[in-house]
């Protein structure tokens, strides 16, 4: 970064003095300028910028313009631009470029994106586009896009798409035969993973768990059983609640990690046991978006459940609407057990018939098909 060339007491100044101050240093050489093309540039941004009312010298904008407009205009399509997940220091160039040269750009939250805008001294309109409008939004928006208009969308922060809106609207730009441009930024679970100490080699992005909590019970019984590293969003207010269930489905003692305000001032991992965190945490609802790891089963020898256990995940799973076969999967998915056996005790306990049930087909797999249920 060209900050590294000056003074370091220049990290102090004012984000507008150091604008003025980079522009002139750029300008005073024609070597100079032409060297911008291979480096990164940015002025020093205050963190947590989203809140800020200070914006910086339009001659930056319009520089990077200038510079990016030799690479040839863009192209009609849809282009998917990652935005700072907190730090606006976070953002390249291209999606800059992007931004301001794109005809509409669908926000979110066009308040939340508009402090963004504003910052970077960007005119483009806003149009809302979340999940409460995606339906109603989608004739207007591949309306503009097949008449040749060049539309970004953003989220209010990170990639559109991941836990956010757009892939409705990616699927349909694409059977339409609408290009699809990502613009690479920051991603939230991507960044926690990199910093936490857990193993990258393989992981398992699962995102927000379901309301439901017969629901959240089947998906973290699923990734309970899994060696790859799981990861999870988390909001602040359900922290207790995660804790309290995975902890009982995990185990007390698989390793987690809970990073909380990546890349603002307040950035924190918290490292530890599920155990642990349950605790520390039974006290403290901190504040700001979570991302929450949790390592994966590195044990070969699971321990067995008892019979009562297995026996009221059962009737759970199945009160809330699932087959026998379905409950049986899933609750094996969580054991070192056989399905065969599982499935066994769940005809013992519920009192069908395990003769009548298993005659229906020579192989369990078929009688898995059949959902549990006899045929007259």
């Amino acid at each position: 970064m060209l900050l590294r060339r000056l003074p370091s007491t220049a990290v102090s100044l004012s984000t507008a003095a150091l604008s003025q101050r980079y522009t002139s240093y750029l300008f005073s050489s024609q070597r100079r300028l032409q060297s911008f093309n291979s480096i990164s540039f940015y002025p020093t941004l205050s963190f947590l910028s989203f809140c800020s009312t200070s914006e910086i010298s339009p001659e930056f904008t319009d520089l990077i313009a200038d510079q990016s407009s030799k690479r040839g205009p863009l192209k009609p399509g849809l282009y998917l631009v990652g935005t700072p997940i907190g730090n606006l220091e976070d953002i390249t160039l291209r999606a800059l470029r992007v931004l301001k040269s794109a005809d509409v750009i669908l926000s979110e939250d066009t308040r939340h994106s508009g402090k963004l805008l504003h910052y970077y001294n960007i005119k483009t309109p806003l149009l809302s586009y979340h999940k409460y409008n995606e339906s109603q939004r989608e004739h207007t928006v591949l309306k503009r896009l097949k008449q040749g208009e060049i539309v970004a969308l953003i989220s209010d922060a990170g990639m559109p798409g991941i836990s956010d809106p757009g892939t409705e609207l990616a699927k349909i730009c694409v059977d339409e035969n609408i290009p699809v441009i990502p613009i690479p930024g920051p991603s939230a679970f991507l960044t926690a993973l990199s910093a936490s100490g857990l193993s990258t080699d393989e992981f398992t992005f699962v995102g927000f768990l379901p309301k439901h909590a017969g629901s959240r019970k089947e998906r973290l019984i699923a990734s309970a059983s899994e060696t790859t590293t799981q990861i999870f969003y988390v909001p602040p207010h359900k922290l207790g609640q995660f804790l309290e269930e995975s902890s009982l489905i995990f185990g007390d003692s698989r390793q987690c990690v809970i990073a909380r305000e990546l890349t603002k001032i307040h950035e924190e991992f918290w490292r530890g046991t599920l155990g642990t965190a349950k605790e520390a945490f039974s006290t403290r609802q901190p504040k700001g978006e979570i991302t929450l790891l949790i390592e994966g089963n590195s044990n070969s020898s699971v321990e067995t459940p008892s019979e009562s256990q297995l026996e009221n995940d059962l009737r759970e799973l199945i009160s809330n609407g699932h087959s026998l076969s379905s409950a049986v999967k899933l609750v094996a998915e969580g054991t070192s057990m056989k399905k065969k056996t599982i499935y066994s005790l769940a005809l013992r306990k519920f009192g069908i018939s395990s003769a009548r049930l298993f005659s229906l087909s020579p192989s369990f797999s078929d009688v898995e098909g059949r959902h549990g249920k006899p045929q007259s």
